[in-house]
Parts: structure tokens; sequence; C-alpha cells
């Protein structure tokens, strides 16, 4: 029997965990509610947070301008995604707020 790598688990639980996300938000940009021909999945918090990499409600759909590019994009602008997420996605910001925020 093949041990499987670590890198190996950690890819095929980001292909489910993006998989996952793109079932909940059905492929939408979040933001402007367009369905691109390429979406991006976004870990909200990053990755490195290691109790949040998998977890689903920490990713979003996000078109390219969206995601990386755009004036109000989740890379460009964290305030202006931030309050978004805050706005739009109350129950989402609230449970990833748990885990960033000091006591």
């Amino acid at each position: 029997m093949k041990i499987k790598s670590k890198k190996w688990i950690d890819r095929e639980a980001l292909k489910e965990w993006r998989k996952q996300v793109l079932k909940r938000d059905k492929g939408i940009c979040q933001i402007c509610m367009k369905k691109p021909n390429k979406i991006h999945v976004h870990h909200i918090i990053p990755r490195q947070v290691k109790e949040l990499k998998y977890d689903v409600m920490n990713g979003i759909c996000l078109c390219f301008n969206h995601h990386k590019v755009g004036k109000e994009s989740a890379h460009n602008n964290a305030l202006f995604f931030c309050h978004w997420l805050r706005e739009n996605k109350p129950n989402q910001y609230k449970y990833l707020m748990r885990f960033v925020a000091s006591p």
C-alpha cells in the first residue's frame, strides 16, 4: 500500500474545500453577483491560519476583478472587503472574527 504524502493530502483537501465553496456560492462572484468564465475561490483569512485552511466559512467566490485587481478587490483593498463582508455576509463575518479578534 502506497502512503500518501502530506503535500498530496493537503492538495486533495484544498480541492474539496474549493468544491464546497463553489457549490455554496453557485460559482457566482459574491460581490458583483456575476458568473464569470473563471471564478476564483478566495481564503478570507489566509490559509496559513491552519484551523481555518479547510473551513468552508473561510472561503468565498470572487471574480478576477474583485479577487485580485480592482479597487474593490480582496487583495488590493482589505478594508473595503472587510466592510463588505460585515455588511453582506454578517454570519460569515461573525464566525471568522471569533478566530482573529483579540479578547
